[in-house]
């Protein structure tokens, strides 16, 4: 694929240090960081984990500087190994199949963020990998797309808008998030992988990047809503704008306050897809609404999203509508440092193809470069039911640095046809580490 020359991250640095008029150095002595762990004292993990504790991203800091107040250094690397074991039916009969995916670097994201002026953010963040291994193909590390690259602006500090809390304005490629699961960005993510609904709701693009686009979000008391326009273009940097377009808008009420809960919230979500035929499309939908909510206390937390939308195609079988549900609990067995995480899902579509399988890993399993089984890779039917569960190991209590373990049943039917085009079960082992 298409490779371009990698983003010259010191050159960014280094015009922040211009700009701060400050060598590096002196902000991250004005930032407060634990105290230094003696090597000689110190077994290495709790060195590992005292170097993740002091913020090593964080190049620079100083909100007395009215030019730079901030450059963080984001970096985000997962790696995981996935074996599947299950079954296909096609009019031929049942063939069953295994399949490795020899391990995965999953993402490895890197850039910086620079905060400036007292009111402006900008956030870049590189996706550093092409891995092509589960297909048995290779892995080739250096600058492959932009995973997201905005702006924002503060109108909160800009113009102090009268009865608003927040008021912010964003423009470039950012993560959508229409869903209780992708609500929680990947750094925290309780599962291996989100729900098949979640994935589905999510901009469709080639390549591990996000639409570009224009939205605004606004808040008062406990209640937030946003709202923007984004093109379809497949552009792997900022995009233009002579395809279609992805609106969408969503509204959010904090319930904390009002319940005797650590955390209550709700959200409903709209999306709809402006394209005409000839337009590249980022999403496989007419239109979508979710409806999601969480609830937490203590050691415990239950997430729950409701999906409804229509499907655009126009292929036979494969349009109609589509619904489901996805329930997360969780449940801290050792506070801080051992979870365990459940999912289940229910999702059906009113056309005998109206669903499909996630990527990861089932459908990997039947291409032609491993099990060769076309009903497989094509995973299409109309009725899907996973339950998930897994434990999720934080070293010394750090949110960022964790190895998961997880194992998912998965099932996806074709009533018109009466045949499974999967049943099978997911193993899951990971290491996920970011700052």
């Amino acid at each position: 694929m298409r490779k371009t020359r990698i983003p010259n991250i010191v050159s960014f640095a280094a015009a922040g240090m211009v700009l701060a008029g400050t060598p590096l150095h002196a902000g991250v002595a004005a930032a407060t960081a634990p105290p230094p762990v003696s090597d000689a004292a110190a077994p290495p993990l709790s060195s590992i984990c005292a170097w993740f504790a002091s913020k090593p991203g964080n190049l620079y800091h100083n909100p007395e500087n009215p030019w730079l107040q901030d450059i963080t250094i984001n970096t985000r690397f997962h790696w995981q190994y996935a074996w599947v074991d299950g079954f296909t039916e096609t009019q031929a009969g049942r063939e069953h199949f295994n399949y490795q995916n020899h391990g995965e670097v999953r993402r490895f994201y890197f850039g910086p963020t620079f905060r400036f002026l007292n009111a402006f953010t900008l956030k870049a963040e590189a996706n550093m990998v092409e891995d092509r291994k589960p297909r048995r193909g290779g892995r080739e590390f250096g600058y492959d797309s932009m995973f997201e690259l905005y702006l924002t602006a503060d109108i909160k500090k800009l113009f102090d808008p009268p009865h608003l809390d927040a008021l912010t304005l964003h423009y470039g490629k950012y993560e959508q998030r229409y869903t209780e699961e992708h609500m929680t960005s990947s750094r925290d993510i309780y599962t291996m992988e989100r729900s098949k609904l979640d994935s589905w709701l999510l901009p469709g693009v080639p390549l591990p990047s996000n639409p570009t686009g224009v939205w605004i979000e606004g808040k008062r008391g406990p209640h937030t809503l946003a709202g923007g326009v984004f093109s379809t273009d497949h552009s792997p940097e900022l995009a233009n704008w002579d395809d279609g377009r992805v609106y969408w808008i969503t509204y959010r009420h904090n319930l904390a306050a009002a319940t005797r809960f650590e955390m209550a919230e709700v959200s409903a979500n709209y999306i709809w897809n402006d394209t005409s035929a000839g337009d590249q499309q980022a999403v496989n939908y007419d239109w979508a609404s979710t409806l999601w909510g969480r609830l937490g206390d203590g050691p415990w937390a239950l997430r729950a999203s409701l999906i409804y939308g229509a499907n655009r195609s126009d292929m036979p079988g494969r349009g109609g509508y589509f619904s489901g549900i996805d329930v997360l609990p969780t449940w801290w067995i050792v506070p801080q440092k051992l979870q365990f995480a459940m999912r289940g899902e229910y999702a059906r579509a009113t056309e005998p193809e109206g669903l499909r399988l996630a990527a990861r890993y089932a459908r990997i399993a039947g291409e032609p470069a491993n099990a060769d089984l076309p009903s497989l890779a094509s995973g299409r039917g109309d009725r899907h039911y996973s339950l998930y569960a897994g434990l999720n190991y934080h070293f010394c209590g750090c949110p960022h640095v964790k190895v998961m373990l997880g194992v998912e049943w998965e099932r996806m039917d074709n009533s018109a046809t009466d045949l499974t085009a999967y049943d099978g079960t997911t193993w899951w082992v990971a290491f996920r580490t970011s700052f």
